[in-house]
């Protein structure tokens, strides 16, 4: 999936989050988003979620900008997300969580036991699928996260500090499986993040904010 900004300012009120940006990220890319906070970079990923609207200037999708409730409903579909504070519902289990997610985005019914299967493997979380949120470690819990993102094949993974929570070794984790995704799915990744540490180890393209942007 690729994704272009063109010129794109988000205020809320009498504040920028951010101002006149552009950038493209095209299919099968691995982009890192940097900066410090109130940067805008959470505001990126809600915009390009259609959760808010630009204030000014233009957000288009492989090439098109969704203008009906049936376009921006499409290209959610094909969207897997992974946030900072993980945003599982706690009385569901993970299979659960997963199979809810599956449902929302209008999955094939019949393909749904094989994509959870598939995704809890993937993640090495076999024996934790029949827990709930609340009995799992940090690491297991932003796997089971990657998880239900995988889950519904998606074009684009976005990563809103998905290490933010995280000891060095399950964020480097999360982090490796990222990559897998994407060189070996081709899965475009846009993950925002403040650990320089990440962003020198990959070569990978960075776009780096400020508070002026």
């Amino acid at each position: 999936m690729e994704i272009k900004f063109d010129s794109v300012t988000k205020n809320y009120g009498p504040i920028s989050a951010i101002k006149d940006l552009s950038f493209t990220v095209s299919q099968g890319d691995f982009v890192f988003i940097t900066g410090p906070s109130g940067s805008g970079k959470s505001t990126i990923i809600k915009l390009i979620l259609n959760q808010i609207k630009p204030t000014s200037g233009h957000i288009l999708v492989n090439g098109k900008i969704p203008k009906t409730e049936k376009e921006i409903d499409d290209n959610r579909r094909k969207i897997g997300v992974i946030f900072q504070d993980f945003q599982m519902i706690t009385d569901l289990t993970i299979e659960e969580n997963i199979a809810l997610n599956l449902d929302i985005v209008n999955f094939p019914q019949d393909q749904i036991p094989l994509a959870i299967d598939t995704a809890i493997k993937k993640m090495k979380l076999q024996n934790r699928r029949f827990l709930f949120p609340g009995q799992l470690s940090g690491g297991e819990l932003q796997r089971a996260c990657l998880a239900r993102a995988i889950a519904i094949s998606p074009q684009l993974i976005l990563a809103d500090e998905p290490t933010g929570n995280l000891d060095p070794v399950n964020a480097w984790n999360l982090v490796k499986y990222l990559k897998y995704e994407n060189e070996k799915r081709g899965t475009t990744i846009i993950m925002t993040t403040h650990h320089l540490d990440i962003l020198k180890s990959l070569d990978k393209k960075v776009i780096r904010l400020t508070k002026e942007n």
